[in-house]
Formats: C-alpha cells, structure tokens, sequence
C-alpha cells in the first residue's frame, strides 16, 4: 500500500512520469488496429520527450520516419501496424518502468534485485561470521550456505541452513527465530545453539549451550523440546520396513549375526574435552578441530573441510577405526602424524588428494 502511495506521489510531481502515463492508459483503451493516426502522433510525442531528456542512448535514430516524416509509410500493410502496435505496447512500457525508476532514484537492476534473497556461503577451508539485521549473531562453518529474505525481521525472523553454523540469537518474543533444514525446524525465542546439517552426511545434529529451542522434526510431525547441554541426533538414511521393525525389537539376529540397528532419533548430551571442558561440538567457533572417539570416516569428512583436501579411505577397515584429536594451528600433515601415534595407518599427499591405507599396502 505504501509503495503504491509513493508511485501516485510521484506521478503528480513529475510531468513527465505522468505524461508516460496517460499515453499508456490510452493507448490500453484502443483497440488493435484501430486509429493508427491516433497512436502514431503519440509515438512521436513521447520519442521527442526522451530525446529532450538527453537519454536516448541511440535507441531512437534521427532518420526515424515517425518523427522527420509524420508518416507510417506507402508499405504499410494490416500486418505492419499491427506490428507496430506490438512494439508500441513494448516502448510505452518499458519507458514508463524507466521513467519510474529514474524519478524514484532506483536503478533497474535494483528494483529487480528488490525481492531477493540475502545468501551467505563459505567454501571448504574457510569460516565466516555476520550478524543479522536483529542484531543475531551468526558464524557459518566450512561448505555451508545460509539464505534469508530482504524483509527478514520486518514480520518474521526465518533463515534457511545447509551446512553448520553456530547462533547467538538475540530474544524477541514477539517474533521467534525460526531456521529450516532439510530434515528439521528449530524454533527459538533467544539462545545459544549450534546446528549440523550437511547434505550427504548421515546424521543431522542440533546442540544446545544456553537457552530452549524447539524442534520439529519433518518427516514425523514431531516435536522435541531441548534442555542446555543436549544435543538431538537425526538419522537421514531413509526409514526402511525392516527399520520400523527394529523398532520394537532393536537386538536383531540376521545370519548368525547380532546387529543393533542404529535409533532414528536419540537425545543425549554434548560432548566436554577432559582436558578443559571445551563443548567439542561448538569448539570450531574457537578456530579448534576436535573430535573425540569418532570413526576414521566421521572424521574425514572433517578434516576435508577444515583443511579443503580430499581424502580417501582405500582399506575399508580403517574407515570404521575410533580417533580422538584436538588440533588447532597444525597443518594436514601434522594433524595426520599425530592421529598415526594411536591408529595405526600410512597416508600419500598428492596436491590436495590424500589417500589413507594400511601400513602393509605400501604405495607407491
């Protein structure tokens, strides 16, 4: 309402926007083909008024017939001027969204920009922080993108997450923080919480510092409440017949074999380093890759990230081997010859390619 407010304000003020306006309006009432007398004279009126502006640009040549000859031409045929009619409808309107735009001291491409998203990404390897026009405080790990609209704050305070990304979010009870992710919602009034979700992965994780958040989970119209210290974690493989199943029976026996099927959906507490009771899933903020009796493959995907190489595991074995690291200023290199003093694997770097094997299957 406010927009079309500020449109008629300046059609009133300035005779020029008007003009284009009334031209269009006329031009809409006739019918095609229709007093072509009519619309030509309108043409030239409206050609000569760009080229007195001085923003012509060459669009508008000088041997243009409309205006140096007054006439459409002995060549002209129903198929012409309807045509011609066409291009009319095209230059009227294009001049007036011009018009408006110059008056309105916005430029094309910024009018057509206006309803965009504001999109913040990192690559691997690098890490970046921002604060909200609400004052939220956001830091966005490696590989990940965070979008929200131009109006955020206005009614409501949304943003979308694909990666991980650490909030500091400021309350405000009339308008809740929302994030959304491809496996779950969050719903927060003001607090501390960190959230992983990249696609791909197994899990998707959400873990509180300080405060409450609510989450609703998609695929169950579910919703979980979490206390400080808690961490939700999601499964993202697809739940299978056989899983539903697992459900009432979690020990399963199948070929002599004991499997425990892993829970779609468990809450437990955030993990604490020992040494200085550092939150291990937030300590990224910290510029501090940490992990504690992770699988080889969890930690891999880590490490790509926080060093933007690529690893890859070539004895399937390892892959399932439980680290524990806390690094902070070392190189790839380093971070691997100290992760070799308890697991015992040989590594090849070529570039940025990392291979990961066995000790006995010597590569060369």
């Amino acid at each position: 309402m406010e927009e079309l407010q500020e449109l008629e304000q300046l059609l009133r003020l300035d005779p020029y926007v008007n003009y284009s306006k009334e031209i269009l309006h006329d031009f809409w009432l006739i019918q095609p083909g229709y007093d072509n007398q009519y619309a030509e004279n309108k043409y030239r009126k409206l050609v000569q008024q760009i080229k007195n502006l001085g923003i012509d640009e060459g669009k508008f040549t000088e041997d243009d017939h409309f205006i140096n000859n007054g006439e459409l031409g002995k060549t002209g045929n129903k198929r012409k001027k309807w045509l011609f009619s066409l291009s009319l409808v095209a230059v009227l309107l294009m001049t007036a969204g011009f018009f408006f735009f110059y008056s309105a001291g916005v430029s094309p491409k910024e009018g057509a920009e206006f309803n965009a998203k504001n999109e913040i990404t990192t690559k691997s390897g690098s890490k970046t922080n921002l604060v909200l026009p609400d004052g939220t405080k956001v830091w966005l790990n490696a590989s990940s993108e965070l979008t929200y609209e131009k109006t955020y704050g206005n009614k409501l305070r949304e943003v979308t997450l694909s990666g991980e990304a650490y909030f500091d979010v400021v309350k405000n009870k009339e308008k809740p923080f929302v994030i959304h992710t491809a496996k779950m919602d969050i719903k927060v009034l003001g607090t501390v919480f960190n959230v992983k979700c990249y696609p791909g992965e197994k899990t998707t994780e959400t873990s509180l510092v300080r405060g409450s958040i609510e989450v609703t989970l998609k695929d169950r119209l579910q919703k979980i409440m979490l206390k400080p210290n808690e961490k939700l974690i999601i499964n993202n493989t697809e739940e299978t017949a056989e899983k539903e199943e697992s459900k009432k029976t979690p020990l399963k026996v199948v070929a002599s074999k004991a499997v425990i099927e892993k829970p779609i959906i468990s809450l437990t507490h955030v993990t604490l380093l020992p040494v200085d009771n550092t939150i291990i899933e937030t300590a990224w903020v910290q510029n501090r890759l940490v992990f504690s009796s992770e699988t080889f493959e969890e930690v891999v995907l880590k490490m790509e990230r926080w060093y933007n190489v690529k690893i890859f595991i070539i004895d399937e074995s390892l892959k399932e081997e439980r680290l524990t690291g806390n690094f902070e200023k070392e190189t790839i290199a380093g971070a691997l010859n100290a992760l070799k003093l308890t697991t015992k694997f040989s590594y090849n770097i070529v570039n940025n390619n990392i291979q990961i094997y066995k000790p006995e299957v010597a590569k060369k």
